[in-house]
């Protein structure tokens, strides 16, 4: 994405999880999160220690090494961490993950959650490529879990989405592919919020 430069202290942000846009005269501006942050902590009236946490390295059931950067935002009282892999040009988008908690939680205990949740996750493989065929197809576990999020390379107003499993980008066309095996079978579609853990 294209850089923007925060209203309020004009510091350049490059990635969108590190800002969010706000409705004002001039229409939508982006206010990074340390700003948001501070403005909304001042409005409620409540105490919060900014805490830049620092990127971690955690390796995927294949040994595979996934970089994770955070973003903290409060929503009133509340606080939500999120864990994602950061996008670069010409590399996919990967993991993501958040949890929601109360401002008096702490950041530290909040992070402690999301870390075992993110080390459940990848210690778990739900598809894998089948070189044959060079389709992804769906493991013996017969379970799928991911995330949910749109396909930059479609265009028109209602593209299919696209899902991330295992880190890894499949489109909604290789995710059918991936059902065909299964023919004849019932299945159940289970949406969980982004912040809730999947069992």
């Amino acid at each position: 994405m294209a850089a923007n430069r925060c209203t309020r202290c004009e510091r350049e942000v490059k990635n969108y999880h590190d800002f969010i846009m706000v409705l004002s005269a001039n229409g939508h501006i982006p206010i990074c999160l340390h700003c948001y942050n501070k403005e909304v902590s001042e409005a409620i009236g409540i105490e919060f220690d900014e805490v830049d946490l620092q990127p971690i390295l955690l390796q995927d059931a294949d040994e595979t090494d996934h970089t994770f950067h955070f973003s903290v935002r409060l929503v009133g009282s509340e606080l939500v961490l999120r864990a994602f892999e950061e996008e670069y040009e010409n590399r996919s988008r990967g993991y993501e993950f958040s949890i929601i908690g109360q401002v008096e939680d702490g950041i530290f205990f909040l992070f402690s959650k999301l870390y075992n949740r993110m080390c459940n996750a990848l210690s778990r493989k739900h598809i894998y490529h089948d070189r044959t065929t060079d389709t992804w197809q769906i493991t013996e576990s017969d379970i799928v879990r991911g995330h949910i999020t749109h396909n930059p390379d479609t265009e028109d107003w209602s593209p299919d989405p696209m899902v991330i499993v295992d880190g890894k980008e499949i489109t909604w066309k290789a995710f059918g592919q991936m059902l065909k095996p299964f023919e004849g079978a019932n299945f159940k579609l289970q949406i969980f919020d982004q912040s809730d853990e999947m069992d």
